[in-house]
C-alpha cells in the first residue's frame, strides 16, 4: 500500500513540474535563456529526458503492434485482391494461347487448300478411337454435309488419313499411322512411285517399286494417283528417316516420319473432289487370239514394149 501511495505521489509531482516547465517555456517563446528559466529547464530536460526515453521505448512496440495489425489486415486484402487479378490475367492468356494456335492452324489449312486446289469441307475432330488398338478419329461432319466414305482427310501439314464410315452428322476417319491403311505415294525429288503404310507407331513404311532407287535421308514423300487410287497426287506424307538396305526378295523398306502430329488433331479439311474412276474396259474379246490384218500386195503393172516400126517421140 505504501509503495503504491508513493509511486502516485512521485508521478503527481512528475506531472506538476512538467506542466510549470511547459508554462515557463511558453512564456519564454522557446528562446534560449541564461537565466534561472534556462538552468531550471536545462535541469528538468536532463532529469526528465531519460525518463521520456524510457516511455517512449515502453509505448513504442505497442502502437507499432497496433499499427502492424492494420497493415496485415490491410495486406491480406490487397493480396487477395491482387492474386485474383492474377488468376484472371492467367485465364486471359490462356485463352489468347488457344485463339493464337488456332488462328494459326487455320492458316496452315487455308494454304493447303490454295496450293492443291481442292473442294474441301471443314471438320472439327470430336472423339479419337475407342480404344488403344484402332488410330481413328470422329469428325463432326457427314452426308448431311456431303461426305462420303473413302473421301480424302487433310489439314495444313499433310496427309491425315480417309473417310471409312458415315452418318448424317458425323463421320469415322481411319488415321495414316494405322496398320490397315495404305496408300499410293511416290517420292517427291525423283518421281519413284510406291506404296506407304501406316505401322500403328510415330513412323510409316514407303515401299519403292524399284528398291534398288537411290533414296536419300529428307527425300519428301507424297501421294500419287493411280487409276484406282482414291487419293489425289502431290498431297504430303512425310519425310524419310531411314532407308533400308534392299533384300533378296527385291523389296525395300523406307521409314518416313508424317508431317501431321496425329496426337494434336483439332481442325481438318475434308476433300470432296471426286475420286478418279477406272476406265471401262475395252470391248473386244481380251481373250481371243490377236490376228494381224490382212493387207493386199500390189500387182505390178503391166509393161507395153514398142513395136519395131514405131518412132519414138519426146513428150512436148
Amino acid at each position: 500500500m505504501y509503495q503504491r501511495r508513493r509511486a502516485r505521489v512521485l508521478l503527481a509531482a512528475l506531472v506538476l513540474v512538467t506542466l510549470i516547465l511547459v508554462t515557463v517555456d511558453f512564456r519564454s517563446g522557446g528562446a534560449e535563456d541564461d537565466g534561472i528559466l534556462g538552468r531550471v529547464r536545462g535541469a528538468a530536460t536532463a532529469v526528465l529526458g531519460p525518463v521520456q526515453e524510457g516511455l517512449a521505448a515502453v509505448i513504442r512496440p505497442v502502437g507499432g503492434a497496433f499499427s502492424g495489425i492494420g497493415d496485415l489486415f490491410s495486406l491480406r486484402s490487397e493480396n487477395a485482391r491482387l492474386a485474383g487479378r492474377l488468376a484472371e490475367l492467367e485465364d486471359q492468356r490462356g485463352s489468347f494461347a488457344d485463339l493464337e494456335r488456332q488462328n494459326a492452324e487455320l492458316r496452315t489449312l487455308l494454304d493447303m487448300q490454295e496450293r492443291m486446289h481442292f473442294e474441301v469441307e471443314a471438320a472439327r475432330v470430336v472423339a479419337l478411337a475407342p480404344s488403344n488398338y484402332e488410330w481413328t478419329v470422329t469428325l463432326d461432319v457427314g452426308t448431311a454435309q456431303g461426305i462420303e466414305r473413302d473421301m480424302v482427310v487433310i489439314n495444313g501439314d499433310g496427309l491425315v488419313g480417309r473417310v471409312i464410315q458415315t452418318t448424317t452428322n458425323a463421320s469415322r476417319v481411319l488415321l495414316a499411322i494405322d496398320p490397315n491403311f495404305s496408300a499410293a505415294s511416290r517420292v517427291a525429288r525423283i518421281g519413284e512411285t510406291g506404296l506407304i503404310d501406316g505401322q500403328g507407331g510415330d513412323l510409316m513404311r514407303f515401299r519403292p517399286l524399284d528398291p534398288e532407287v537411290e533414296i536419300r535421308l529428307g527425300d519428301e514423300i507424297v501421294t500419287s494417283q493411280y487409276s484406282n487410287s482414291i487419293f489425289p497426287p502431290g498431297i504430303p506424307i512425310g519425310s524419310v528417316e531411314s532407308v533400308g538396305e534392299a533384300s533378296t526378295l527385291l523389296n525395300r523398306d523406307v521409314l518416313v516420319r508424317p508431317y501431321v502430329d496425329f496426337t494434336r488433331l483439332d481442325t481438318v479439311l475434308v476433300v470432296k473432289n471426286a475420286p478418279v474412276v477406272d476406265p471401262p474396259p475395252i470391248a473386244e474379246d481380251l481373250d481371243a487370239p490377236f490376228v494381224p490384218p490382212v493387207i493386199p500386195s500390189p500387182s505390178p503393172s503391166p509393161t507395153v514394149s514398142p513395136s519395131p516400126g514405131a518412132t519414138a517421140t519426146e513428150p512436148e
